[in-house]
C-alpha cells in the first residue's frame, strides 16, 4: 500500500472511469459494481458517447441517487479511445481505474489494487472469462495471455497485456499525455506511459469477471477482434507508426531505452540491408525485455530476430 503518514486519515480519492456507448445491456450490473466496492473514497466518471439507446437515461438514474455519480454526454460519438481520453480528464482523483461497462467486478477490487500497488506506477490484476449471460467460463486471462510485470518501456516494442478493465494507476504519469493517439489503444497507451515511470506490477487474483460476446470493442480472443489493418503493408506501417511513437514519448531520462527505440524506429522503415542487420541484433541483445510479453521458451526468443531480416514484426 502507498505509505501514509496517519492510517486514519481519509484516503486518496480514486476515480473510476467508464466510457459508455449503446451500453443498456449491461451497464446497470457494472454500475452497481461500482457502487458495491469497499474502498471507502471514490468518485465516478461516466461518459455517454452519444448513444441512442437507453444508456444515457441509466446513467441519469444512478446520478440522482448517489452525489459520487457524475455523467457527461458528448454531442457527438467520440470513439472509444476519445471517449475514454475525454473520461479520464474529467476525473479528480489522484488515482484512476478504468472500467468497460459490461464486466463484473469484485467488490473488493479496488481495495486490492491499491493496496498492492506499492511505489509501482500502475497495478494490474487476472480476469475470469464469462460468456454473454454471465456464466463463468473456465479460462482466465492469465490462460491465454503472458500476464507479466512491466519494468523497462523496451517490454512494449511488440506488443504488451496489461487490460484496461483491470488496471489502477497514478494520475500523474499523464501529466503530458494529452492527446491520445488513435493508432493505438488507450490502455497500451497508458501502460507504456507507466514504465516510462515507476513500472507496472501484475496482481494474479482474480478481480473481474471480464465478458465476452460480439459488441466487445476489444475481446479477450485477439483473433476475432476487428482487424486495424487488412494487408501485409497496412500492418507495417502501423508498427512502425507505433515504434515511432514509443521513441518520441519515452523520456529523455530513460537514456539507454531511447536510444534504442529511436534505433529501432529508423531500422523499421528502413529496406536497407544494413538497417535489417541492426534492427536483428537490437531485438536479439534486448530480447529478454522486448520479447517478455510473448509465450516464448528461450530457443524461441533466440531465433525470433533473425526474422527481422525479411519483416519487421
Amino acid at each position: 500500500m502507498p505509505s501514509s503518514k496517519n492510517k486514519s486519515q481519509i484516503p486518496p480519492l480514486i476515480s473510476i472511469v467508464m466510457a459508455c456507448y449503446q451500453g443498456e445491456k449491461f451497464i446497470e450490473e457494472q454500475i452497481l459494481c461500482h457502487l458495491d466496492q469497499d474502498y471507502p473514497n471514490l468518485e465516478f466518471i461516466y461518459v455517454d458517447d452519444a448513444s441512442s439507446d437507453n444508456t444515457w437515461s441509466i446513467l441519469q438514474q444512478f446520478a440522482q441517487k448517489d452525489s459520487r455519480i457524475k455523467i457527461y454526454q458528448n454531442l457527438e460519438n467520440l470513439g472509444y479511445i476519445g471517449c475514454f481520453e475525454h473520461a479520464i480528464q474529467l476525473a479528480q482523483g489522484d488515482w484512476i481505474a478504468l472500467s468497460d461497462q459490461d464486466d463484473r467486478w469484485k467488490s473488493h477490487k479496488i481495495s486490492r489494487l491499491y493496496e498492492s500497488i506499492s511505489t509501482f506506477s500502475l497495478i494490474y490484476s487476472n480476469s475470469q472469462l464469462m460468456d454473454e449471460k454471465g456464466n463463468l467460463l473456465a479460462t482466465r486471462m492469465s490462460d491465454i495471455k503472458n500476464q507479466i510485470s512491466y519494468h523497462s518501456p523496451l517490454m512494449y516494442t511488440f506488443g504488451a497485456w496489461a487490460p484496461g478493465h483491470s488496471m489502477l494507476f497514478r494520475k500523474n504519469i499523464l501529466k503530458t499525455a494529452f492527446p491520445f493517439p488513435r493508432f493505438v489503444s488507450h490502455d497500451y497507451y497508458i501502460g507504456f506511459l507507466a514504465t516510462c515511470f515507476q513500472g507496472i506490477t501484475y496482481l494474479p487474483e482474480v478481480l473481474v469477471d471480464y465478458r465476452q460476446h460480439n459488441q466487445n470493442a476489444i475481446g479477450a480472443n485477439l483473433k476475432t477482434a476487428p482487424k486495424l489493418y487488412q494487408t501485409r503493408k497496412q500492418r507495417d506501417k502501423r508498427i512502425q507508426q507505433r515504434v515511432q511513437l514509443l521513441a518520441e514519448i519515452c523520456p529523455q531520462e530513460k537514456k539507454e531505452e531511447k536510444e534504442v527505440l529511436l534505433m529501432l524506429a529508423y531500422d523499421f522503415c528502413s529496406k536497407s540491408l544494413l538497417h535489417r542487420f541492426r534492427r536483428m541484433y537490437l531485438v536479439m541483445k534486448y530480447r529478454d525485455s522486448m520479447l517478455a510479453y510473448k509465450k516464448k521458451g528461450a530457443l524461441g526468443k533466440w531465433l525470433y530476430p533473425f526474422k527481422l531480416l525479411f519483416a519487421i514484426y
